[in-house]
């Protein structure tokens, strides 16, 4: 299975060698995708062109995959929660931007809305925390050791 990381992120610089490293052992499982975020508009107006940059990214590279949005709103879910919510399914998971998203615009294509946590971490922490999350369930179903 193949897992995507939707990410409305300026950078990880500070953390590209700790995201490297997961990226690097779950090699072709994992593809990061990084969209640049929107700085001009009012509040409503860069979540409405966020929303819209996600749902094109989606219909044109990801139509029939799952998705799963990372919210602090939504269910939370262990590491065990997660693999069953991925088994045998081509994932793209979403990090959003701090304004949100339109939820209402999205709710019809959401598989999943969940959350490691109820509180809210920079994207680049989010991101980290996904994917060694996502390196977790990888071992698990490839019958790998976690720790070397």
């Amino acid at each position: 299975m193949t897992y995507v990381i939707l990410n409305i992120s300026d950078s990880d610089k500070h953390w590209a060698s700790a995201i490297w490293e997961y990226t690097k052992r779950l090699w072709k499982s994992v593809i990061l995708e990084n969209l640049k975020p929107c700085k001009n508009g009012t509040r409503e107006q860069i979540i409405e062109k966020e929303t819209l940059e996600i749902l094109e990214k989606l219909n044109k590279k990801y139509k029939d995959w799952n998705y799963i949005l990372m919210s602090k709103d939504g269910d939370l879910v262990s590491t065990e929660k997660l693999l069953d919510i991925c088994k045998n399914k081509n994932i793209v998971f979403i990090i959003w931007w701090p304004y949100g998203l339109n939820e209402d615009e999205l709710v019809k294509i959401w598989a999943k809305k969940v959350a490691f946590w109820k509180i809210t971490l920079p994207h680049w922490l989010a991101k980290l925390t996904l994917l060694e999350q996502i390196y977790r369930i990888w071992t698990i179903e490839t019958g790998k050791s976690y720790h070397y």
